[in-house]
C-alpha cells in the first residue's frame, strides 16, 4: 500500500512506513497513493497567532482549506485521520491565552470539520487504552454516534450508527476510537511509532489488500466485465457534472452573499457594494470622483442623486440627515445647479449587529425631520434596498422603476 502523510511540519518524526510525507500546504496530489493519512495530532497546528485572543480561527486554516478542496476532489484513494491529544490550543499575541482543547469541544469539532466529514459523530473527552495485536494504544478522545435520521444521539457505544464501518472500540470501557465512513476513516488513537500504525493499518484493511497480477492481465474481460466498467465511466461522468454544478451554484452563492453582506457591512466595504450595486441597477459607466463629501452620485434625465451611505451599530441620527442636506447644497453649489434637481438618499445599515428581524424601527422624529422642506431625504434602510435590488434582478422591478422609488421622501417603506 502507497502511503503519504501530512501533517503540519511535513517530517516524519515518528518513523511511520509512509512513501512520502508533506506538510498541509505542500501535499502532493492525494489520488497518487493509496492511502492518505492526515495527521491533525501537532501541537503547532492548534494555535492562533493572531493578536486578540480567538479560539475560532487557526493559523493554518488556509492551508487546510486548500488540502480540503484535494480531497473533496479526489477520486479512489483513501484517507485517516489522525486527531489530537486533549493538547492545549494557545490564541492571542504571544500566545498568552490558552485552553485545553476538551474545554473548548464544540470549536474543537468545528475545527475538525474544516478538514474531515464528521457531521455523524460528536467527540467526547475520555482517556482510554486500545489494544490491537498485544499493542496497547491510548487515546484522549473518543466518538459517540448521531442518528443520521433523527440527528438524536443513540446508544453510547454506537452500535447502530448507521454507514460506520471498520468499529475499533477501548479495552473495558467500550468506547469508540475509530470508524471508516466510506473512503474516510477517523480515530483519536496515538501512534507512537510505525509499529503501533501498522498494526491498525492491518486490522483497518486486513480486507483490503490488493492481490498482485501481470498488466497483460488487465485486459482479460469476462462475463459482465465491460457492462460494469461502462457503468463506472458513467459515474464518474455524472460525479464530474454533479461538481462542475456544485462550483457554479457555489460561486453564485458567494455572489449573492456579496450583496446580502450590506445587512452588517461598513464604512469603505459598504460603500463598494452599494455602488456596484447602484451601477448595476442603472447602468452607470462613469467612474464617480470621490470628494469626500457625498458617498456616491449620478445623473439621469437632468436629475442627480445624491447618496450617503451609512453603517451603524444604533439607529440613524438627525445629524445625519443634515450631514446629506450640508453635502447636497455644496454639490449645488459646485455643479451650479438648482437644489431641486438633486434628488437626496440615504442608504443605511442600523443595529447590524442584530438580525434584521430584531432591528427596531426608525425612530419617527428622524423620518419627519428627514421629510421637512429644508432636508427633503428619503431614507432606506439596507433591507429594503436589498430587496428592491433582488426585485431589479428578478425582473420584477425595472430600471425606471426602481428610479420612480427615489423620488420619495421621509422612508421607503416596504411592499
Amino acid at each position: 500500500m502507497k502511503i503519504q502523510l501530512i501533517n503540519y511540519l511535513g517530517k516524519n518524526d515518528k518513523n511511520y512506513n509512509v512513501a512520502e510525507c508533506n506538510s498541509f500546504g505542500n501535499a502532493m496530489s492525494l489520488d497518487m497513493y493509496d492511502l492518505n493519512i492526515i495527521d491533525l495530532s501537532s501541537e503547532y497546528l492548534w494555535r492562533n497567532n493572531n493578536y486578540t485572543p480567538d479560539y475560532n480561527i487557526l493559523s493554518s486554516d488556509n492551508d487546510l482549506k486548500t488540502l480540503k478542496y484535494s480531497i473533496i476532489d479526489s477520486q479512489s484513494t483513501k484517507f485517516i485521520y489522525i486527531l489530537p491529544k486533549n493538547i492545549l490550543f494557545y490564541t492571542g499575541g504571544s500566545y498568552h491565552s490558552s485552553k485545553l482543547l476538551k474545554d473548548i469541544s464544540n470549536k474543537f469539532l468545528q475545527h475538525l470539520r474544516k478538514i474531515a466529514e464528521t457531521n455523524d459523530v460528536t467527540i467526547y473527552y475520555e482517556k482510554t487504552v486500545t489494544t490491537i495485536e498485544n499493542t496497547k494504544i491510548g487515546a484522549d478522545f473518543y466518538f459517540y454516534p448521531i442518528s443520521l435520521y433523527n440527528s438524536m444521539l443513540i446508544n453510547g457505544n454506537g452500535e447502530n450508527a448507521v454507514n460506520l464501518e471498520n468499529k475499533i472500540y477501548s479495552d473495558d470501557s467500550n468506547k469508540l476510537v475509530s470508524y471508516t465512513d466510506g473512503r474516510y476513516t477517523l480515530t483519536t488513537l496515538q501512534f507512537e511509532d510505525g509499529e503501533a500504525l501498522n498494526k491498525y493499518l492491518n486490522q483497518i484493511y486486513k480486507n483490503d489488500s490488493k492481490e498482485e497480477y501481470p498488466e497483460w492481465f488487465e485486459e482479460i474481460s469476462f462475463f459482465d466485465d465491460n457492462v460494469q466498467k461502462e457503468a463506472i465511466e458513467t459515474e464518474k461522468r455524472r460525479i464530474a457534472e454533479s461538481k462542475q454544478k456544485i462550483k457554479s451554484a457555489q460561486e453564485i452563492l458567494k455572489a449573492n452573499r456579496r450583496f446580502e453582506s450590506i445587512l452588517f457591512k461598513t464604512g469603505q466595504a459598504l460603500e463598494e457594494i452599494l455602488i456596484s450595486m447602484l451601477k448595476e441597477m442603472f447602468d452607470i459607466n462613469s467612474e464617480f470622483i470621490d470628494t469626500k463629501d457625498e458617498d456616491f452620485s449620478f445623473e439621469k434625465n437632468g436629475i442627480h442623486y445624491l447618496f450617503e451611505f451609512k453603517g451603524l451599530t444604533k439607529d440613524v441620527k438627525k445629524s445625519n440627515i443634515s450631514q446629506l442636506t450640508t453635502h447636497a447644497y455644496k454639490y449645488a453649489e459646485q455643479n451650479e445647479i438648482a437644489d431641486d434637481s438633486i434628488k437626496r438618499i440615504m442608504i443605511v445599515t442600523r443595529y447590524k449587529d442584530k438580525a434584521p428581524k430584531d432591528r427596531l424601527p426608525i425612530s419617527h422624529n428622524v423620518i419627519e425631520v428627514a421629510k421637512n422642506s429644508m432636508n427633503n431625504v428619503l431614507i432606506i434602510d439596507t433591507v429594503q434596498f436589498l430587496k428592491m435590488f433582488e426585485k431589479y434582478r428578478s425582473g420584477e422591478l425595472s430600471s425606471e422603476q426602481c428610479l420612480e422609488l427615489f423620488n420619495g421622501i421621509g422612508l421607503l417603506e416596504g411592499k
